[in-house]
């Protein structure tokens, strides 16, 4: 497989600039009337230059629009968990996702999705995701040290030959709602343990240094000698919660976070992942990086190749 084969977006990283949209198609629409709106999207938006829209879609609506074949682990996204450490499920139907190098040129491309969606789905989610030049999160830290690169992404990501949706991908979003307040109150050296990398140099730490609950041991995963590893491409966020009453504002409320946004070849690399951050596995052991995030939501999503896409929607053919 080659780079070509995804949807133009995916392995675009100097697209920083994104916004982050989830939609749950209308229950009278039909198929058609589904696809017809997602062709104008991709004739009007992927052909600007430097503008990439991308779809993948939950096993609900893909089956929708496409009952002829399936992939074969995709399902939705159900609550993990109990008690205080729970992530739950969301799941919408369709998840379209703009990025650019330019940040400029999204939001010509956002009202345009606004526009034509409207008749045919209710919008969900709707984040603007901006990362800096070095990758950190909100909290500081660089997200997403261990991604592959180049074509050592490849297997990572993409659905081998030979499986239904090869040269596709499956994809996990979850928006994590940041506790700033507190975790900033932590001392550098805290905050260390618990992601498990150094803050300024963004180095793993080692040994005895390196706990057993920080965010990176938990997420560090072997399946029969096996890297669970996936391929990150999330956006912080920050977003104004208010609530206003009789015309006046009665408080405000920052919502900073970051929407995770990750990759990968099987769903299994997901589900370890997940289980060993909520303590779900044999140790016990939880992520403690959770005690200063929560996920507020989760979905999971088939991101077709590019063939795949104008095949199903019709395109070319």
């Amino acid at each position: 497989m080659n780079i070509d084969i995804a949807q133009s977006g995916l392995f675009d990283e100097a697209s920083r600039h994104a916004r982050l949209l989830e939609y749950r198609i209308k229950p009278a629409v039909s198929e058609s009337r589904v696809k017809a709106v997602l062709k104008e999207l991709i004739h009007d938006i992927n052909g600007i230059s430097g503008l990439n829209l991308n779809l993948a879609f939950s096993s609900s609506c893909w089956d929708r629009l496409n009952p002829i074949w399936r992939p074969a682990e995709l399902v939705p996204f159900e609550t993990l968990g109990k008690g205080e450490l729970v992530m739950p499920g969301t799941q919408t139907d369709l998840f379209i996702w703009v990025n650019s190098p330019d940040a400029e040129l999204i939001p010509h491309a956002v009202i345009d999705v606004y526009q034509k969606m409207k008749a045919i789905a209710g919008i969900e989610l709707d984040l603007e995701g901006i990362k800096n030049k070095q990758s950190r999160d909100l909290i500081g830290f660089v997200d997403g040290t261990a991604n592959d690169e180049g074509d050592e992404r490849l297997p990572v990501v993409l659905i081998p030959e030979g499986k239904p949706g090869a040269g596709g991908t499956y994809v996990l979003a979850q928006r994590w709602q940041h506790d700033l307040e507190t975790f900033n109150h932590l001392s550098i050296h805290a905050q260390e343990k618990v992601v498990g990398r150094t803050k300024e140099d963004d180095v793993e730490l080692e040994g005895d240094d390196m706990p057993e609950d920080s965010h990176v041991s938990r997420t560090d995963a072997e399946v029969d000698g096996v890297g669970m590893t996936i391929y990150r491409r999330s956006y912080p966020y920050m977003a104004s919660q208010l609530s206003l009453k009789d015309g006046q504002e009665e408080n405000s409320k920052p919502d900073n976070g970051l929407y995770f946004l990750a990759f990968a070849c099987e769903m299994q690399r997901f589900t370890i992942q997940l289980e060993r951050m909520l303590g779900l596995t044999e140790d016990g052991i939880s992520d403690r990086l959770m005690q200063f995030s929560k996920p507020k939501t989760g979905c999971y999503w088939f991101m077709p190749s590019q063939k795949d896409l104008l095949t199903v929607l019709g395109i070319g053919s």
